[in-house]
């Protein structure tokens, strides 16, 4: 006989549901708020490369499901796919030159993702047991910290095509377009890339 869920974890399970809402709240701020400048787009879009930079290399080292990732990035942090989504999220904030847009997207981030990949690291805990118990206590969850494992394993532009990580950069490069339009021709231009870009 199954017993009622707490609050908290209705919460919980609320909070995990809620990851596309957000992120459609974050993309809102950042558009609301965006005034952008040359200098706020080009710096912005430095972030937004090494975000998903960081993206590709995890992606091109986890075998998601099969075993527990500790090569490439994964050996300085647990979650290198969220740290290079979170930098990215932070790159069009620097673009649209918002602070407000940062603050809003940080704490939408951290209220959504925390209890993600905590319950992801709940799965792989009852998958792997004390293999991903190791690499939990031995690895920060989002902060790195250098690691000499990053040069092991070998890193797979088929792991990287798999993971669908192309669609990602895709998405990532119109953004930037609408975010230089934004700066350049106005609001207008801007929407309709994105409104293209979200019926793609």
């Amino acid at each position: 006989m199954s017993s009622e869920p707490s609050f908290a974890q209705k919460i919980y399970s609320l909070f995990l549901r809620a990851r596309i809402p957000a992120s459609i709240l974050m993309a809102l701020a950042i558009i609301v708020f965006a005034k952008p400048t040359l200098s706020s787009w080009l710096i912005g879009f430095s972030v937004v490369v090494i975000g998903e930079a960081l993206r590709i290399w995890a992606s091109g080292h986890i075998h998601k499901s099969a075993q527990v990732t500790c090569t490439g990035p994964y050996a300085m942090v647990r979650h290198p796919l969220y740290l290079g989504h979170f930098l990215i999220a932070s790159g069009f904030c620097i673009a649209g030159d918002s602070l407000i847009a940062f603050i809003i997207v940080s704490i939408s981030f951290f209220i959504i993702y925390i209890p993600t990949w905590k319950n992801e690291e709940k799965n792989l805990t009852e998958l792997f047991g004390d293999t991903y118990t190791d690499f939990m206590a031995n690895t920060p969850a989002l902060l790195p910290r250098w690691n000499r494992g990053v040069f092991s394993g070998s890193f797979s532009w088929g792991l990287v095509s798999q993971h669908r990580e192309w669609n990602h950069v895709a998405g990532l490069l119109t953004g930037m377009v609408a975010m230089f339009g934004l700066t350049f021709w106005g609001n207008s231009i801007a929407l309709f890339l994105l409104s293209w870009w979200q019926g793609s």
